[in-house]
């Protein structure tokens, strides 16, 4: 073998085992989806709640507007959303309660990704905690206020849906009190990945009771700047959580 063949054999060597993938370009219409999607799933766009004009989509994301329509249709397709026609019509988010086709496709697709939903929980298990200890050694005085009106928020929530919001906005609060992008980046992935499953669970005013006042037990470690409680506290709000979820997937692998 000649040194210019053995070169190029060991250049295609090196390529395959650093694992090269070739790379998909996103469709703009997908990136949309992905977009509201992920605002739809932290609960930033409450259930009920009408999105942006296609109009205001169009600034928003620069596109034109075949590409809005075609996010709208394929958020249509997957029961997350409603399209009302009318003076008061637009797109509104679709609450799985009030559509048990949208209720079904929700447990077919955390049937289908229960293995990914279980690493979820164990990276959580690993990274929330420290992150909440972190923040309690970090948090500023509007940001333990604004936990606080979120707790009230989450007492005050009329259904689960608004619950599942106010709790959300809870654990990210704390995420971004970190002041750390990577933490707030993992945290927000990972909530976006165990909320199908959290909006599952069963609906009941002693699971929400438990919740704040779990919520609440953090919140007063906060005040106190104990990240070692902090950290115990949040450990414990998180093991409830993924004991409920745990039992939710096996359930549903029996059926």
């Amino acid at each position: 073998m000649t040194a210019h063949k053995a070169k190029r054999s060991t250049d295609a060597a090196l390529d395959t085992a650093a694992g090269f993938t070739a790379i998909a370009q996103p469709r703009a219409h997908d990136f949309v989806v992905e977009q509201i999607r992920r605002q739809i799933a932290l609960g930033i766009i409450a259930p009920g709640s009408a999105l942006p004009t296609e109009r205001d989509l169009m600034k928003i994301f620069g596109v034109g507007r075949v590409t809005v329509q075609l996010a709208i249709g394929q958020l249509e397709a997957e029961h997350i959303i409603e399209t009302r026609r009318g003076r008061s019509g637009g797109s509104f988010v679709k609450s799985i309660e009030d559509d048990s086709r949208a209720l079904d496709l929700r447990v077919l697709e955390l049937r289908r990704d229960a293995d990914r939903v279980l690493q979820a929980v164990e990276f959580r298990r690993l990274l929330e905690p420290e992150a909440c200890a972190l923040a309690a050694t970090k948090l500023r005085r509007a940001q333990l206020s604004q936990l606080d009106t979120i707790i009230e928020h989450t007492e005050q929530a009329a259904d689960d849906a608004e619950f599942m919001r106010w709790d959300t906005a809870f654990h990210l609060a704390i995420a971004e009190a970190t002041a750390n992008q990577f933490l707030l980046d993992a945290l927000e992935r990972i909530r976006l990945e165990l909320n199908p499953a959290l909006q599952l669970l069963p609906d009941t005013r002693v699971w929400h009771e438990l919740s704040i006042e779990e919520h609440r037990g953090i919140f007063d470690a906060f005040t106190a700047k104990d990240g070692d409680a902090a950290r115990e506290l949040m450990a414990n709000h998180i093991a409830h959580a993924e004991q409920s979820i745990r039992s939710l997937l096996k359930s549903l692998s029996r059926r």
